[in-house]
């Protein structure tokens, strides 16, 4: 572990996609924190806008930033990445080996100035308390896309609830969200690489977390979440409309999705074989159990599935709507 006189280096990873639009409040928001020993690695994921020349014309300026070429791949073989998933994947293979701390970066986020700061010590707090992996996140302020304030807290805007942070409950619904983590050495080492079938990064890093190490919740929030027509998956509200109409049109959207829910399952199904094919020794045989059965979700029966959703999936953080149209979808 790092000294505790010394203010550590934080690594941080961002892919851009076409992100000239919003890159440039992210990196001047990174250039305003007050921890100030930083490093910003980015990867271009195949942009055709001027998000590659955004980058470099900022690492001309300032030695912290770092765009990397997505050829060649940090391990021989490794395509070019294409996806946020993937292109995380690939930042975080390529991160060097003195990384102690990382952080994710969104490329359409700012970052508020105390938001280095705030993690570190939440961070520290729970290193002192005991070795091991640990991951720290945080609430954040739900924006829109010209960073007017859409709700103050993530958290009670899409109804999360931080705790409890158990592996079987991450599987089943991630509740950290990527722009707003901190990750130590430990909890890097213990996570290794991150496969393809990860869902996400932030949803498999918080997962071998909640498995193996400690998940940190900070009820501040630390940056603003941009919310616009370009997100990967973005921000949603889970309370029910204020009206009738709105009510109305919420449900009649719900009862149309049922390929994305499907979809979504499948994906967290493949995540959690993922899981358990990387770290089935190291799990308690309940987990074992659990993620072992979920990764065959997917293949059961119509009453058996929504009998195993309604024993896993459906809670109250969720929200009604959600609830109702997830199981009647899936």
């Amino acid at each position: 572990m790092p000294s505790t006189h010394t203010p550590p280096t934080v690594h941080l990873i961002c892919p851009v996609h076409n992100g000239a639009r919003f890159l440039g409040e992210l990196l001047r928001s990174l250039a305003a924190q007050t921890h100030t020993d930083w490093r910003l690695w980015v990867l271009d994921d195949a942009s055709r806008d001027d998000s590659a020349a955004l980058v470099r014309a900022c690492a001309a300026a300032d030695p912290r930033v770092v765009l990397l070429a997505p050829t060649p791949a940090p391990h021989a073989g490794v395509p070019a990445p294409r996806g946020a998933a993937a292109a995380f994947a690939w930042l975080w293979d390529a991160l060097p080996a003195e990384a102690d701390y990382v952080m994710f970066a969104d490329q359409d986020d700012v970052w508020l100035p105390d938001k280095i700061a705030l993690a570190l010590a939440a961070m520290r707090a729970a290193e002192a308390e005991g070795a091991g992996p640990v991951l720290v996140h945080t609430d954040a302020v739900v924006v829109d896309g010209a960073l007017r304030q859409i709700a103050p807290s993530f958290w009670r805007y899409a109804q999360l609830t931080p705790d409890p942070a158990t592996l079987q409950r991450f599987v089943v619904h991630n509740v950290v969200t990527g722009n707003t983590v901190l990750l130590n050495r430990a909890l890097r080492d213990r996570v290794g690489r991150i496969p393809a079938a990860a869902a996400m990064h932030d949803w498999w890093v918080a997962c071998v977390a909640a498995a193996f190490g400690r998940v940190v919740a900070v009820p501040t929030p630390t940056l603003f979440y941009r919310q616009h027509d370009a997100n990967t998956i973005g921000a949603r509200e889970a309370a029910l409309p204020a009206t009738p109409w709105a009510r109305l049109r919420l449900a009649v959207r719900a009862m149309t999705r049922t390929a994305t829910v499907r979809t979504d399952i499948a994906l967290a199904a493949r995540q959690a074989e993922a899981l358990l094919a990387h770290y089935g020794d190291a799990l308690p045989l309940g987990d074992r159990r659990f993620l072992r059965a979920y990764g065959v979700l997917p293949s059961r029966g119509v009453f058996v599935r929504k009998w195993l959703l309604l024993r896993w999936h459906l809670r109250s953080e969720r929200g009604l709507m959600r609830n109702l149209g997830l199981l009647l979808r899936a």
